[in-house]
C-alpha cells in the first residue's frame, strides 16, 4: 500500500517530478524515497521493507541509479553475524537534496495555477450539495 505523502505547505496539493536525465537514467519520487529509506534505516532490506518493495526491487533502483551516475549512491557493508548496514555516499545525499530543491521550485511556480485548480475542485463539490 503506497503511502499519503504529507504537504509541508498545508496545500491539498502536491507535486511529484520525474527527471528524465538520459535515456536510462529516470529520477523520480519513488528512487528518492528509496533513497531516504536507506539513510534513515542504515539498510537497504530494512528500506524495502518500509516502502513495501521487495529487497531485489530496491537493489535494482538503487543499481540503475549507480549505473546511470557512473558511481555509487550507497555503500554497503556485508551482513553475517555482526549484520551488514548501508549508508548513503555524497552522491546519494546530493541526489535527495538536489531533487527536494526541484520539487519546491516546480511547487511554488504553480502554485497561483494550483490554487485556481484546487478552487475548482471546491466549486464543483458545491454545486453538487442537496440544498
Amino acid at each position: 500500500m503506497k503511502r499519503q505523502k504529507k504537504t509541508t505547505n498545508g496545500n491539498p496539493y502536491l507535486i511529484r517530478p520525474r527527471i528524465y536525465l538520459c535515456p536510462d537514467l529516470i529520477v523520480g519520487p519513488g528512487k528518492i524515497e528509496l533513497l531516504e529509506a536507506v539513510r534513515d534505516t542504515g539498510s537497504i532490506s530494512a528500506a524495502a521493507r518500509r516502502l513495501g518493495m521487495s529487497y531485489k526491487r530496491a537493489w535494482y533502483l538503487l543499481d540503475t541509479l549507480k549505473k546511470g551516475f557512473h558511481q555509487p549512491v550507497f555503500e554497503a557493508s556485508p551482513g553475517g553475524r555482526g549484520g551488514g548496514g548501508a549508508r548513503l555516499t555524497t552522491l546519494g545525499e546530493t541526489l535527495i537534496a538536489s531533487y527536494t530543491a526541484i520539487t519546491e521550485a516546480c511547487a511554488a511556480a504553480a502554485d497561483p495555477q494550483l490554487a485556481a485548480l484546487a478552487a475548482l475542485t471546491k466549486l464543483t463539490s458545491s454545486r453538487e450539495q442537496p440544498e
